[in-house]
């Protein structure tokens, strides 16, 4: 009789665990909104969130007229080197300077430096409207053009530094940690929205006024973006941002040997840089995936001149999918840390990744290749929320900025560096099934180093600084 009552019971348990993970996956829902309601009552936490989604709409309308103009115009050559200089142009920049310039946020005010920064950047796509819509594209046209783009693209980089570092003056001390996990869900739907606002001018503009003209219209566009982001800082105070007490010491020495002794304590804390190295893994696949993905719709889909516009689109809604894969990840990434524990959501996300990348990524059909990249983006974006908080955890405060740095460099040089890989190995039309399975194989492998390089300190030590609870201790 006691085993039919176990019996009743474990069958309880079995039939009741499903609705106690919906239930906690929809309390995750309700705790997510109520944060949200709450934080959305200042007045300033909602202005800065209006400047972020303004500014990052603008210059995710402006990398797509980059992309259209240096990719997809006809005196442009669309190949995977092509992908990967365009990814140099737009990531490598302020990776190496902003270290040194970053320096001005903590010297001036920062609301002044947003202001500043985005009437440049509003300044800079009209000219370029104008250069291209007048078919300024000579020699001399060509390196002004690339300039300004620089221009353009490493001072996005700037003033988010600086909407992140005045995030703190907009919502109460208690509520910070809470502001800094919505935040960077603004950015993937401010580049969904300026991406395809972007991407529809050129596939419907390009015939009525010609490439350059859809061009130029693109820019324009991205234009009336920044003026909206300029146009809401002005109801910020001017010390609405910070910093309080203006700091005026430093020097680019100090800030070299400050580098050097954030590398020194990351690599004293284990636990940080071995989740790192996984985000390194992530970036590396994923520059490869973009110039895969823009190589094979140009080359193999749609190889013929009179299929530009359909290849474009293609590869449009194969990023617009996997964009929203990465908005998603904001909702889903906590509750499964939560249930997994870290270490285990790290290991799951790079199992997910590989076997993807393996089977469907290596389907060349167009279906598949776009659900490739929602779960890379869904999974990939998964894994660097759970990165994030291992080093936010593990990594002293007094050396957290120059950490963040050092990982901000790494990330984009992965990046571009897959990017490279790609045109060094793809073959010209994009199908190479090998680099591509090669590629999965690479996340599986990842996966297992990860967990034999963390067995050791086990699933307690990545949890550290979050809610989760790792149920079984296996490795």
């Amino acid at each position: 009789m006691p085993r039919v009552r176990r019996r009743q019971r474990d069958t309880i348990r079995m039939l009741s665990a499903p609705t106690r993970a919906n239930q906690s996956f929809e309390g995750e829902y309700v705790e997510f909104t109520q944060r949200l309601r709450r934080l959305w009552r200042h007045r300033a936490f909602r202005r800065l969130t209006l400047v972020r989604l303004f500014s990052q709409t603008g210059d995710g309308t402006v990398q797509i007229g980059m992309a259209s103009y240096l990719l997809f115009s006809p005196q442009s050559a669309t190949s995977a080197w092509a992908v990967a200089g365009v990814l140099a142009l737009t990531m490598l920049p302020y990776s190496l300077v902003g270290p040194f310039v970053s320096l001005a946020l903590d010297r001036f005010p920062r609301q002044r430096i947003s202001l500043l920064v985005d009437t440049v950047r509003a300044i800079c796509s009209v000219v370029l409207a104008m250069m291209i819509a007048n078919h300024l594209t000579g020699a001399g046209s060509q390196v002004a053009l690339m300039l300004l783009l620089l221009v353009m693209l490493s001072l996005n980089r700037f003033s988010l530094a600086g909407l992140s570092a005045g995030l703190a003056y907009t919502v109460d001390d208690d509520e910070y940690l809470d502001a800094s996990s919505i935040m960077p869900m603004i950015g993937p739907v401010g580049m969904i929205i300026g991406g395809g606002s972007g991407g529809a001018i050129r596939l419907f503009a390009a015939d009525p006024l010609g490439i350059d003209g859809a061009n130029a219209l693109i820019f324009g566009v991205g234009a009336l973006f920044f003026c909206l982001s300029v146009a809401t800082l002005w109801r910020i105070p001017r010390a609405g941002l910070g910093p309080d007490t203006p700091d005026h010491h430093g020097s680019a020495r100090e800030v070299v040997a400050g580098l050097v002794d954030g590398f020194r304590h990351l690599m004293a804390h284990r636990p940080a840089w071995l989740a790192m190295a996984t985000e390194v893994v992530v970036r590396l696949g994923y520059g490869l995936l973009m110039a895969f993905v823009i190589v094979i719709y140009r080359h193999h889909f749609f190889p013929n001149a009179d299929q530009l516009n359909l290849a474009i689109f293609g590869i449009g809604i194969w990023f617009l999918v996997s964009g929203v894969g990465f908005a998603l990840s904001g909702v889903i990434s906590v509750p499964i840390a939560n249930h997994l524990g870290v270490r285990y959501c790290i290991i799951a996300m790079l199992v997910v990744m590989g076997v993807s990348q393996a089977v469907v990524g290596t389907v060349f059909w167009a279906p598949a290749l776009v659900a490739n990249g929602f779960i890379i983006g869904l999974a990939g974006q998964s894994l660097k929320v759970q990165v994030d908080t291992v080093v936010q955890a593990h990594i002293a405060d007094s050396h957290r900025g120059r950490v963040f740095t050092i990982y901000d460099v790494v990330y984009n040089v992965a990046t571009v560096l897959g990017a490279v890989i790609g045109a060094l190995l793809l073959a010209p039309d994009g199908v190479s099934p090998a680099l591509t399975i090669g590629a999965g194989v690479f996340y599986l492998l990842a996966a297992l180093a990860f967990t034999i390089g963390s067995h050791s300190l086990g699933n307690a030590t990545f949890n550290k600084g979050t809610r989760a609870v790792s149920p079984v201790e296996v490795p």
